[in-house]
């Protein structure tokens, strides 16, 4: 065999391995399906699937950055307007049927909580309530924006990320 054609077939198989590396790494690269039952409101099957694509978008983000299983720990997603009563939500809460863009993520720990409150500041989310054992994040545009809370409702968040 020629050395032109020894370079050919080498260049050629470099080209398919690069071709074929770019192709897994895409494939790895998409955005998983999740499930919008975590969403649910406890006293309404289903209706998770109201949850804002945007919204979902910036969570899915949230996770990858972070590497917490943000889709595992959804303490609270979509809400009926008797589930927010029930638990203490807003009038005009983010959570409640048909808004749908707001989220309490459960976090094990003030590192992690930490973690995903700045994190969730760069993905692009400008309200977040911090507690002591879950992080609130919505995307409801009709509201204050760079903001950060507490809870109970109305104290200082013990970490703030728009200051």
């Amino acid at each position: 065999m020629k050395k032109e054609e020894q370079y050919l077939i080498l260049t050629f198989g470099t080209v398919c391995l690069i071709g074929i590396s770019m192709a897994i790494w895409k494939r790895k690269r998409k955005k998983k399906k999740i499930s919008l039952q975590v969403f649910d409101s406890p006293d309404s099957k289903g209706s998770g699937r109201c949850m804002d694509r945007r919204f979902i978008g910036m969570l899915q983000e949230l996770e990858r950055k972070t590497g917490y299983p943000v889709f595992k720990n959804i303490n609270s997603g979509a809400r009926t307007p008797y589930w927010n009563a029930k638990v203490g939500g807003v009038s005009n809460s983010a959570h409640k049927i048909p808004v749908c863009k707001a989220a309490d993520i459960h976090i094990p720990n003030t590192a992690i909580r930490n973690k995903l409150v700045i994190a969730a500041k760069l993905v692009g989310f400008k309200r977040i309530g911090v507690g002591k054992t879950f992080v609130h994040l919505d995307s409801d545009t009709s509201k204050s924006q760079n903001v950060a809370w507490g809870y109970p409702s109305g104290t200082k968040p013990p970490i703030n990320p728009f200051v």
